[in-house]
């Protein structure tokens, strides 16, 4: 008997994030089938939150989702819509994040021998964002026997998009804290990055006292000095 592995569908998503204004009553996305063979999906808006440094999902009554199922031909494109009251208001930025999770097909699901399916979920970020809002962030640095620690603690109402994390010893050494993107920082959220003691980046031999942060906020530069506690 032979065994194999189902594969997940190919998905092009576009945009690939949506802004709205508090009075804009919907929005569209537009999914592309890239694979080879039609595919199924669920798609549900969550409401997107940040407590304790983790992002928290919950249901989001008050929008509609249309279509939430879509079955999406191979090399098709399908339009998905959401919609939400005209007269709820933002006094900040409000998150949430469109699921898409492929469902397994039903052949698939019957056919004998068949491994562990691999089926695609893409989460698209969604904001509504007032006029005039702004991240503000506040940082700070402490190291322990488990590495060094950033946090950052957004005291705006907008969302920051932190990017290329890096932090600059007073000898000019970087230690970085991932490729790419690192982290959203919601609005009135905090998040914390890390970097071990011991790997590439030679934290455990950190001596100075004072970082300087570099990172990118969307098309902003980020650059601030802070002074590092703990041990």
């Amino acid at each position: 008997m032979t065994s194999h592995a189902a594969q997940a569908a190919s998905l092009r998503i576009s945009p690939i994030s949506l802004q709205m204004t508090p009075t804009q009553r919907g929005a569209a996305l537009t999914l592309t089938n890239t694979g080879t063979e039609a595919a199924s999906f669920q798609i549900r808006l969550f409401r997107w939150s940040q407590v304790d440094g983790e992002d928290r999902l919950e249901p989001a009554p008050e929008t509609i989702v249309s279509p939430p199922f879509a079955a999406i031909p191979a090399g098709a494109a399908y339009t998905v819509r959401i919609a939400r009251p005209a007269s709820q208001t933002a006094g900040s930025e409000i998150g949430y994040r469109l699921v898409i999770d492929e469902l397994p097909k039903t052949s698939e699901a019957r056919r004998e021998g068949v491994g562990v399916a691999m089926l695609l979920r893409a989460s698209v970020p969604v904001f509504v964002t007032p006029s005039n809002a702004q991240a503000r962030i506040e940082w700070r640095a402490w190291k322990d026997e488990t590495g060094l620690h950033v946090e950052a603690v957004n005291r705006g109402d907008r969302r920051a998009r932190i990017a290329g994390l890096t932090a600059r010893t007073a000898e000019g050494r970087d230690i970085r804290f991932g490729d790419g993107l690192n982290a959203y920082v919601l609005a009135g959220a905090s998040r914390r990055f890390d970097a071990p003691l011991i790997g590439p980046d030679g934290a455990e031999s950190l001596s100075s006292r004072t970082l300087t942060l570099t990172a990118q906020d969307g098309g902003r530069r980020i650059s601030e000095s802070v002074l590092v506690g703990g041990d």
